[in-house]
């Protein structure tokens, strides 16, 4: 299968292509840092210019936090109502990285000597970012900074406001910025013009770190003083899927894998082990996915069917009663939310299909009365995954009605509202997921402008095409290869765990495995070899593999220590024609 050629699932509505790299760029990479042909080939594809960056995890290779634009003067303004004692507010947003930001400034703060710190987190009622509550706290209460943590960016009018009442506010945020900056004592955004920072793609919970090693500096503390803070790191640049890597470049990535590492060496907050243990969670072997998938949703559980704040107060609790109480409260919530999240699936999908045209139109739109606000995000990702159609899911309510956007790529999102802004009252996120709210008698407009524009954009959308990273022979497949591969963890968005093509593998046994049959247990043979195969979710497919007899695989390479004794195990992605 050459370079960029299509290859069709035998099983699912999907195209796979192999990467483009240069041959003789990978053999140069092999040799200079005697890496393995199958790690020289992924790095050759990933970052040709700076392959050695990828494989480098050390703290010291951050970037200088003092070339974000208005670290400085943040700094200088927090440094002295830190020595004058003023009253400090952080204002954070409702989501892990939202929280996570903000307990991290409170921590450093409070590590810093600061008395007066508190701190709000906006919730689904009131929306992101500031609210009319908030600014008469500050007022009455006689605050005199307020520091934003992954919000504040589109704030003008309310930071206008508080200027003008002598509150100087320091905007910490990660979101797009509008054409018009709001007048705020400071901006801290790598995204804001003017600003040279080389990573683009911080999380909040990034760009709240930088601020915090910028300050702890101006103070004099050593650099390891920041350390401690790498677990919220971590939650928060996993939670809000920003790009581990990007052109090559890895800051993101470097972070994460500190916070693993803090974590493998039990240096956490309490709350964090606490939950960990719960979960049954191992420090010393956590991987992204497991925060992904198991650590987040918890978190994030509290704004979606709770209260945001227990979930803030896990992270910064020093009383280990409290820390257990909060958790099993964590976990109490994402059962009702799962139970929710389910229900609502069901009510999207039923009016989907209820649609006379939903096949043919490129965007998905849905609206419901009262759909819940902290669940129609997670739904139109299931949709958009699904479907690969670009969603928006409406909660409809009397006079403003709110919505959660979640696209594919090759649709900006962001961009779609950005070309309507006229017709919201309030929107805002990133090129894959955004939101909004909107007067509900605009609706019907909106939908209809979302999927022109959409059929516009997306013309020739066919099935999504998935890459894969490179073919291996069956000489290359080993223990030794996996092992050199891992030395790219962590994975994460913008930096998959690599996929690869082995062409004409023959079964040679297949077996369903797990709870219903849902998995597919196969033994492989390919140029003389034979190997251990597993297809998560595959079980439903087993005829059609049976009856294809020979195929070709979409794969990750494993590790199987089920027996006691490590082997190289192939973890299927997809089933391919056999022509592969």
């Amino acid at each position: 299968m050459a370079q960029g050629a299509l290859v069709r699932s035998l099983v699912y509505q999907r195209r796979w292509r192999l990467r483009d790299f240069s041959v003789e760029r990978a053999a140069a990479i092999a040799r200079e840092l005697g890496c393995s042909a199958p790690l020289a080939r992924v790095l050759a594809a990933r970052a040709p210019d700076s392959p050695a960056e990828l494989l480098n995890y050390e703290i010291s290779q951050l970037h200088s936090p003092w070339e974000l634009l208005g670290v400085r003067e943040a700094v200088l303004r927090i440094d002295r109502a830190l020595r004058q004692g003023e009253k400090i507010f952080i204002q954070g947003d409702f989501d892990v990285d939202g929280i996570t930001s903000t307990a991290l400034l409170y921590k450093a703060l409070r590590a810093l000597g600061a008395q007066g710190v508190k701190v709000d987190l906006s919730d689904r009622e009131r929306g992101h970012g500031l609210s009319d509550t908030v600014i008469r706290r500050l007022k009455d209460e006689g605050f005199s900074l307020l520091i934003t943590a992954d919000c504040g960016i589109s704030e003008g009018e309310f930071i206008a406001h508080l200027q003008e009442h002598g509150i100087d506010v320091i905007v910490s945020d990660h979101h797009h910025p509008p054409a018009k900056l709001p007048p705020a004592y400071a901006i801290i955004n790598p995204k804001q013009p003017g600003c040279s920072y080389p990573n683009k793609d911080l999380a909040a919970v990034g760009v709240a770190f930088q601020l915090v090693r910028a300050l702890y500096e101006h103070r004099g503390l050593p650099p390891q003083a920041c350390e401690e803070f790498l677990d919220l790191v971590l939650l928060g640049t996993v939670g809000d899927l920003v790009p581990l890597v990007r052109d090559g470049h890895a800051e993101n990535k470097r972070l994460v894998a500190q916070g693993l590492r803090r974590i493998a060496q039990g240096q956490m907050c309490l709350g964090l082990r606490v939950l960990l243990e719960k979960l049954s969670l191992d420090p010393q072997r956590l991987t992204t996915g497991e925060v992904s998938y198991i650590i987040v949703p918890k978190l994030n559980a509290a704004n979606r069917v709770g209260d945001p704040r227990d979930a803030f107060m896990l992270l910064v609790t020093a009383l280990p009663s409290k820390a257990e109480a909060l958790a099993a409260k964590l976990l109490a919530y994402n059962q009702d939310r799962q139970i929710a999240q389910d229900d609502l699936l069901f009510q999207a999908e039923e009016q989907l299909h209820s649609q006379s045209n939903w096949q043919s139109e490129k965007l998905i739109f849905l609206a419901g009365q009262y759909w819940n606000p902290g669940l129609i995000g997670l739904v139109a990702s299931d949709l958009a995954e699904k479907y690969y159609r670009p969603t928006v899911l409406v909660s409809i309510e009397d006079e403003i009605s709110r919505a959660s956007c979640r696209s594919i790529p090759g649709f900006d999102i962001i961009e779609a509202l950005e070309r309507h802004s006229e017709l919201f009252e309030r929107y805002g996120g990133h090129a894959m997921a955004a939101g909004f709210s909107i007067r509900t008698e605009r609706l019907s407009i909106l939908r209809e402008r979302l999927r022109a524009y959409a059929r516009e954009v997306l013309r020739d959308l066919g099935d999504p095409v998935h890459e894969l990273e490179a073919e291996l022979s069956p000489e290359e497949i080993t223990l030794e290869t996996y092992t050199d591969l891992m030395r790219l963890a962590p994975f994460g968005m913008g930096h998959p765990t690599p996929r690869f093509l082995l062409r004409s593998a023959k079964i040679k046994e297949l077996r369903t495995v797990g709870n219903g049959s849902q998995h597919l247990k196969l033994k492989v043979e390919a140029g003389g070899r034979e190997f251990s195969a597993i297809g998560f979710s595959l079980g439903e497919f087993a005829y059609e593999v049976e009856r294809a007899g020979t195929v070709g695989l979409a794969f990750k390479l494993g590790c199987d220590t089920w027996t006691g004794r490590p082997q190289v195990q192939l973890e299927i992605e997809d089933i391919l024609e056999p022509s592969a």
